[in-house]
């Protein structure tokens, strides 16, 4: 089986890489993955078993990075530290472009935390949302909720410094009142802080679990959804069940599970994972 590392180039000129592990024989299935907040198609413990594993089942894999990868990567002026939400756009339009050109029929779009909301904001907004024949979201997030829980923890209000320096035209500048302000542990830029959470952002539209219903983006989505939450995560806003039955009444279309002990980022729970992902992909294939 061959691993090869693949590129595309966005339509505003970002290369972005990723993790192509094909099937043999005809290309029909391909599940495409975003990672979420400055993570990498090769921080996702679980990546490796989706590559041994799909390909026999004739899916390939393609794990994905996007202008969220790492904090920040200084020679194209791209990361988590400085990306703006709206753009993930781009990003998942060259991917879904590379695999229709790559002659995949069925395009299943699987995301993890943050890479959950840029899905459904896909499914609304992207250029090429109808080629997608399911989704498949991993640790749903509501991210502008998440922070604002998180800020009040802070000793100050990062927000207050993010438009001081957008008034006097430094908003390229990283926060350091908190150094890390983005769900505590990433360095932003005042830019990118102010378009992720502001209200009223794009961002605060797309999955607003906080809310307890209203999800108008995930209702619109029109494909078959399986939505898998580790017992204890701590970033759906709602308590876990809660957040589930919510998306199951939200989207009939839904398919939510519990995956028990598992963590946001499913640690040792992998094989129950991707055992589950299977479950769903191969009933997805079955339907084509």
């Amino acid at each position: 089986m061959k691993y090869p590392i693949v590129r595309v180039m966005t339509a505003d000129h970002l290369e972005l890489f990723g993790f192509l592990a094909e099937a043999e024989g005809e290309r029909d299935a391909i599940l495409l993955n975003i990672h979420g907040t400055s993570s990498s198609f090769y921080c996702e413990e679980y990546a490796r078993l989706f590559a041994e594993e799909f390909p026999p089942l004739g899916v390939s894999t393609l794990f994905t990075n996007n202008r969220g990868s790492h904090v920040m990567e200084a020679w194209q002026n791209s990361g988590a530290a400085l990306e703006m939400f709206a753009d993930c756009l781009q990003d998942l339009d060259a991917w879904v472009r590379y695999a229709l050109e790559g002659g995949y029929r069925r395009i299943f779009l699987q995301g993890h935390s943050l890479g959950t909301e840029k899905i459904v904001y896909y499914m609304n907004h992207g250029k090429l949302a109808d080629q997608v024949a399911a989704v498949i979201l991993l640790g749903v997030s509501d991210s502008f909720g998440n922070q604002a829980r998180i800020a009040k923890t802070f000793p100050v209000d990062p927000m207050k410094e993010a438009r001081g320096l957008a008034a006097a035209g430094k908003s390229e500048q990283f926060l350091t009142s908190i150094w890390r302000p983005h769900g505590g542990g990433v360095p932003q830029s005042a830019a990118s802080y102010l378009n992720f959470f502001s209200p009223g952002s794009e961002l605060s539209k797309t999955l607003p679990l906080r809310d307890n219903g209203n999800l108008l983006y995930y209702r619109n989505i029109r494909v078959p959804i399986l939505v898998l939450v580790g017992e204890h995560d701590p970033f759906t806003c709602l308590p876990v069940p809660e957040a589930l039955r919510l998306l199951e009444k939200e989207n009939r279309q839904t398919r939510a599970k519990i995956i028990a002990g598992a963590d946001h980022d499913f640690s040792g729970k992998e094989k129950e994972l991707v055992a589950m992902v299977k479950e769903f992909v191969g009933a997805g294939r079955d339907l084509s």
